[in-house]
């Protein structure tokens, strides 16, 4: 979960005041909270019964609602919802007795920097448990396939456990002249094979199991013996295997063996092989890199991927030379990396200007160093194809395979996000270099590592505006974007407002940047109305800029300087704030008015009286909190509370705008409902300009 998704609470206490402290503080601390307070068990079942929750904070000592009550109602409706509860209680005891109860834990009641840790504690470990659960639907789907293929293949295959049978296909069966599978179920494995083998198959079969999962695919030969009497020839491919659940040895006879041992060499190899370089091939790579992944799971050394990719091969010596002298170069450039490779060592070409490198071991460091050679030579090589010669660089990416490794598509992302970083410092977009991948440690955790970040981002004006188009449903013909944030690093990487506006706000710095933001706006709008451009920006304020009294004079002026209809600009604050500093926003709201624009409340609906809150802030526009349209696209809720909000909000007359739509499916619900804007990556993301073509919703 990240910290801009919105928390599903519940919260179940005797004040409805300390409820609306704890939304208040959840929102300060830059997690979107939508709560509802529950003060009876009633209340509690019907909203278990037609909603989705993540979490539930409870008062340990609640008069109206003992907790007890709730945990019991939570596990009787079978709902994954972690229960935290608080207690005014020192010492152990109320922790001891609150995780007896079935709390996930306990936090006394005026530690807000303990809980927010809790809190996000719990959503990562149900969010791990959502995914245990799919992962093992997805497992327990990939094996009823499995059966139903087992059950129907050509190839004669059984599971065999202790010397005895566990399973056998219908193919095996026949292979012995049995009709039915059943009849060799639990049958001794020797019982299929002549005497003259027995000894042999029971040794070899003891050897195979003792050696575990470091025994090697191989393969049994042996002289087997039918229902009849007859002998049968047979040989089965064996290897360790997990049969409902239960470690086994496979065995596997193929429907059409090949008996030319040459011939099956050369055939395993054409699989295994690209043809143009030699090298080993993206899929036997994938498997041997998926070994890899499993083996650092299970405690081994690990590896490490090298993953070389020619820098604009396409433009520079495709499109330029053709394909011919592009085959003769990734030949001549193969050459070079196994010239560097050891023994040890997989090589293999990944896509057509892209090869890999399985190492063992982890020493990245030396690796790196060898990787950075490989480019220096590249880069000084004159490759001579057929009187042509020229010039071309590659840049590595490496990534360590440790027990943190998810799976091997992660790993080969990890290598080519090194690479990305590296093109990003580089000229042309070259990097010409080699980098290890690693992980985002987030240095703005640290909250002084963070203090410095930020001033010296202010200082600096490191910081960069995106632009999100918000369409218009109704026939609008003007052009609306929203003005995102972002943060720049010394390394040039953006760094989203969610992960540096809480250390803004500790040292004042919220409003400056507010004010670097408008002013930015204006400059980059005022160019590109000035190309005939009708636009408009949404511009998001901080709580710290809506309680600003200098702001609004500040701002008239700043419309005057830049020539600027005041409705080019709409301003857009986030309704927990509106609720905390309610007359602020009042007076906020009526001087927008009098420059003639407008204010937004955006993440609306998460208040528990939210429409309470138009009654003092008529703000025109309304954007509703993404959690609603997420609910809807992702089927955990009918779309009855969203569109009865669109409903209400047009009763008021209220502009409405739903962000956060991901696909076509929630469309035309939004039509049907009436809403006036919409906005969300299905449409198109945040850019850097405001390049969307708004003549193609027309």
């Amino acid at each position: 979960m990240t910290p801009n998704d919105t928390i599903r609470l519940l919260i179940l206490n005797d004040s409805r005041a300390e409820a609306e402290r704890l939304i208040s503080m959840l929102n300060n601390a830059g997690r979107n909270t939508r709560a509802q307070h529950v003060d009876s068990e009633e209340a509690l079942v019907k909203l278990l019964q037609e909603h989705t929750w993540e979490l539930a904070i409870a008062e340990a000592d609640s008069e109206n609602f003992p907790p007890a009550n709730a945990v019991r109602q939570i596990k009787r409706l079978n709902k994954d919802i972690p229960v935290i509860l608080q207690t005014e209680t020192e010492g152990t005891h109320a922790i001891v007795d609150g995780i007896r109860l079935g709390a996930v834990d306990v936090v006394r009641m005026d530690e807000d920097q303990h809980l927010l840790q809790v809190i996000t504690r719990e959503l990562e470990n149900r969010e791990h448990r959502q995914s245990r659960r799919k992962a093992d639907r997805k497992f327990k789907e990939a094996e009823r396939r499995s059966q139903q293929l087992l059950d129907s293949s050509r190839d004669a295959v059984a599971y065999v456990q202790d010397g005895m049978f566990l399973y056998v296909n219908q193919s095996f069966s026949e292979r012995f002249g049995y009709e039915d599978p059943d009849d060799v179920l639990c049958m001794p494995t020797v019982d299929l094979v002549a005497k003259k083998d027995q000894n042999q198959i029971k040794q070899f079969l003891k050897d195979f199991t003792l050696k575990g999962d470091e025994a090697e695919s191989t393969d049994m030969v042996f002289a087997g013996i039918s229902q009849s009497g007859k002998p049968v020839q047979v040989k089965f491919e064996v290897v360790h295997a997990i049969f409902d659940e239960e470690p086994c040895i496979q065995l596997v006879a193929r429907a059409s063996q090949v008996n030319n041992a040459e011939l099956e060499a050369k055939l395993t190899e054409m699989k295994q092989k690209d043809v143009q370089t030699g090298l080993y091939n993206r899929p036997f790579f994938m498997q041997k890199l998926e070994a890899a992944v499993d083996k650092a799971a299970e405690g081994d050394a690990g590896f490490t991927l090298t993953y070389i990719e020619a820098d604009a091969f396409f433009d520079r010596v495709e499109s330029v030379h053709g394909v011919s002298v592009a085959d003769t170069v990734i030949k001549d450039l193969s050459n070079i990396l196994a010239k560097h490779c050891s023994d040890k060592e997989l090589l293999a070409r990944f896509n057509d200007d892209t090869f890999v490198l399985l190492s063992p071991g982890t020493s990245s460091d030396k690796l790196v160093l060898r990787a950075k050679r490989i480019c220096a030579e590249v880069a000084e090589k004159v490759f001579d194809v057929n009187g042509t010669t020229l010039q071309l660089t590659v840049t590595a990416g490496l990534s360590v395979i440790s027990e943190t490794s998810k799976d091997a598509e992660s790993v080969v992302d990890q290598a080519l996000q090194a690479i990305e970083e590296l093109r990003k410092k580089g000229k042309d977009g070259n990097g010409n270099d080699a980098q290890l991948y690693e992980p985002k440690h987030d240095t703005l955790e640290d909250g002084q590592d963070i203090t410095k970040a930020i001033q010296r981002a202010v200082d600096n004006n490191r910081f960069k505006l995106l632009f999100q188009p918000i369409i218009s449903l109704r026939g609008n013909e003007n052009e609306l974007y929203e003005v995102l944030l972002r943060m720049v690093d010394e390394s040039g990487n953006d760094i989203a407002p969610a992960k540096f506006i809480e250390a803004a706000e500790n040292i004042g710095a919220t409003t400056k940047i507010d004010r670097w933001v408008i002013l930015e706006s204006i400059k980059m709008l005022s160019e590109h109305r000035a190309k005939g451009n009708n636009t408009s920006l949404v511009i998001n304020l901080s709580r710290h800029s809506l309680t600003d009294d200098s702001l609004l004079p500040w701002l008239g002026v700043a419309f005057k300087a830049a020539k600027l209809p005041s409705d080019a600009l709409l301003f857009q604050v986030r309704e927990i704030d509106v609720t905390n500093h309610m007359n602020a926003a009042k007076a906020f709201c009526a001087g927008l008015e009098k420059l003639k624009t407008s204010l937004c409340i955006s993440n609306f609906g998460c208040a528990m009286n939210h429409f309470n809150t138009l009654k003092h802030v008529p703000a025109q526009f309304i954007k509703i909190d993404g959690s609603f349209t997420q609910d809807v696209q992702n089927s955990s809720e009918d779309a009855t509370s969203l569109t009865n909000m669109i409903k209400e909000l047009h009763k008021l007359e209220k502009v409405t705008v739903v962000p956060f739509v991901e696909n076509a499916n929630v469309l035309s619900t939004l039509w049907q409902s009436g809403v006036h804007y919409i906005q969300g990556h299905y449409l198109q993301g945040p850019t850097e300009g405001m390049n969307y073509d708004f003549s193609m919703d027309g």
